[in-house]
């Protein structure tokens, strides 16, 4: 796996979608909102997923939610996430769908090194591998809970990383509405969250305060 240093914080013939995030913590996960760049006509605003990372021991569990506020209708067939230099194991250990159980064997095995077309390449991915309108998919309004078993001494942190190009993490959508570029066709678009730059200009400007501050004393 890749190298990654720590940061704060969907394939086949897809579109890719970008969303900048914002990173909250509470109850114990720490959650990722994505997306909010587009990389063609689909509007980035049709994407609305979530990613929820809870470190535990030495269990990950990553909670996905397909929010689709908007009530655009797509669904979620694959998902993409890194890890920093501290992870050194990860092994896939189970899904549990909100809606259809147990679907470990439908998006079983994990991927390593996972390129997503225009956005780099995630350390890791897990793709649905039985269709884009089975019930193993994540669609409107439900979610999947992805547990992982990782190498000891991890924190959520671990898993909110930037890869190559500084995207957090991603997904595919698909079963859209109407492609922009091509009506009549259902859309099919990637999703990807990049790492926050706000926070790097937030520290710089916290670091130029505390030398004036000193300068004052």
């Amino acid at each position: 796996m890749s190298l990654l240093r720590p940061r704060l914080a969907a394939l086949g013939g897809g579109i890719l979608a970008i969303l900048a995030v914002l990173v909250g913590s509470g109850a114990g996960a720490t959650t990722v909102p994505c997306c909010d760049v587009s990389s063609d006509a689909t509007p980035a605003s049709q994407l609305d997923i979530t990613f929820d990372f809870s470190v535990a021991g030495t269990t990950l569990t990553l909670t996905v939610t397909n929010n689709d506020g908007g009530g655009f209708g797509f669904n979620v067939n694959q998902i993409f996430f890194n890890g920093s230099s501290n992870v050194t194991s990860v092994s896939f250990t189970s899904a549990t769908h909100n809606v259809a159980g147990d679907v470990t064997a439908a998006w079983a095995p994990l991927e390593n090194n996972s390129p997503v077309d225009g956005f780099g390449t995630f350390d890791f991915g897990l793709t649905d591998g039985t269709g884009e309108l089975n019930p193993n998919i994540i669609m409107p309004g439900e979610n999947i809970a992805f547990v992982f078993s990782v190498n000891a001494g991890l924190a959520d942190a671990d898993f909110i990383v930037g890869n190559d190009m500084d995207y957090l993490v991603a997904a595919k959508f698909v079963n859209g509405p109407d492609d922009p570029e091509d009506p009549g066709n259902e859309d099919s678009a990637f999703g990807a969250a990049p790492e926050p730059g706000m926070l790097g200009l937030f520290a710089l400007g916290l670091a130029g305060l505390l030398v004036v501050a000193r300068r004052r004393a």
